[in-house]
């Protein structure tokens, strides 16, 4: 296990061992610097009893000291700061707070007086008064090995706070990715509807294109269901279903519409989003070159770099459909997906004319 899936992670068992460590490794350090002379009175010290009689004393004097710090620190983080410091209930934070010190310098007094100095004294050691015993057990809230308190706390509220941080960017995802799942769910009815009413108009001609358009229309659904559940597709296969589009579009105008499809670059082994070209290509055929009635066109050229898509389509329209191209679904789901996907890394710039509307986006390529 990794150092920060050790200081972080949420199970019982790894808790334990980390308050553990933490507070082994604190006894250590407030133990073993200790000078070895007179630090507990005039009758202790390394030159009158001895280097390893004199750290007996200290190892046990910590040992209490560090007791009185844990009966502290416990009920002031789990108790005190959820109940009432994160609720915003200051007056009762402060009055509990008061509480708990006295409550802890009384047991602090109780430890010293009647555990600690009778141990001390079986040893053979100096020992305070029960007024100065008194008077440290308030002092010494705050002052000596207090230090390692504040710092136990300080590193339980960072954690808090960074385990809520992963916690909110958890829910920011999530939520991001239900959002995602729901704006592509969008498309395929949108993009259906219009699709299967192109075929409608042939079946009711009895025209023998009808079948391949069954079949065009068929591949490019099963794509959409089987494929596009996945976070990342082929962009070969993308590009493929915008083939297929213009070519359903190109039998249903015949040679009504100039139609013009340019690929360049290498987009083999190269992933992107699903169906974020496609909604640009249906709503330039429902309100641009449809309504059109004289020499309608669309262009469509799609570069691949290496590390980028350059999509750019341009198509003629009639004035009065300027608004109607920008409140388009499916234009719509695509910006979102965009912010959502890439918040700082696309482009897309939407142009409209009085005859022409043009979009240009540019979106990131990863390899599979």
């Amino acid at each position: 296990m990794g150092m920060h899936a050790f200081i972080f992670s949420r199970g019982r068992t790894q808790t334990i061992k980390r308050h553990l460590v933490f507070w082994i490794a604190g006894y250590l350090f407030l133990a073993l610097p200790y000078p070895p002379h007179g630090a507990f009175g005039p009758g202790n010290g390394v030159d009158v009893d001895g280097l390893a009689k004199y750290y007996e004393m200290v190892m046990i004097r910590s040992f209490f000291h560090f007791l009185c710090q844990m009966l502290f620190c416990y009920p002031f983080l789990y108790f005190l700061v959820p109940v009432f410091l994160w609720k915003r209930r200051y007056p009762q934070f402060a009055g509990m707070l008061l509480l708990l010190l006295a409550i802890v310098s009384f047991l602090r007094f109780v430890l010293f007086a009647f555990i600690y100095n009778p141990i001390m004294r079986g040893l053979k050691f100096y020992v305070n008064s029960l007024d100065q015993i008194a008077k440290n057990s308030i002092i010494q809230n705050f002052e000596g090995p207090a230090y390692i308190g504040f710092l136990f706390i300080s590193l339980k509220l960072f954690k808090d706070w960074q385990l809520k941080q992963e916690d909110n960017l958890d829910l920011r995802k999530e939520n991001a990715n239900a959002e995602l799942l729901l704006l592509k769910a969008q498309i395929h009815p949108h993009f259906l509807f219009n699709t299967l009413n192109n075929i409608y108009s042939f079946t009711l001609d009895r025209s023998p294109q009808a079948k391949n358009m069954i079949k065009m229309l068929e591949d490019m659904l099963h794509y959409m269901i089987e494929e596009c559940e996945q976070p990342l597709v082929s962009l070969e296969k993308e590009i493929a279903v915008l083939k297929d589009y213009f070519e359903l579009e190109r039998i249903r105008y015949g040679n009504s519409i100039d139609m013009q499809f340019e690929i360049a670059g290498d987009y083999s082994g190269k992933v992107v989003p699903p169906l974020l070209m496609i909604p640009f290509v249906e709503n330039s055929f429902k309100h641009g070159t449809s309504r059109i009635l004289r020499e309608p066109w669309i262009k469509l050229f799609i570069q691949a770099d290496d590390d980028v898509v350059h999509f750019s389509l341009t198509n003629s329209k009639p004035a009065e459909e300027e608004l109607q191209h920008k409140r388009g679904i499916g234009l719509f789901n695509v910006k979102k997906r965009l912010e959502l996907l890439y918040p700082a890394a696309h482009l897309l710039v939407i142009e409209s004319t009085k005859n022409t509307y043009t979009v240009n986006m540019q979106i990131p390529l990863t390899r599979q």
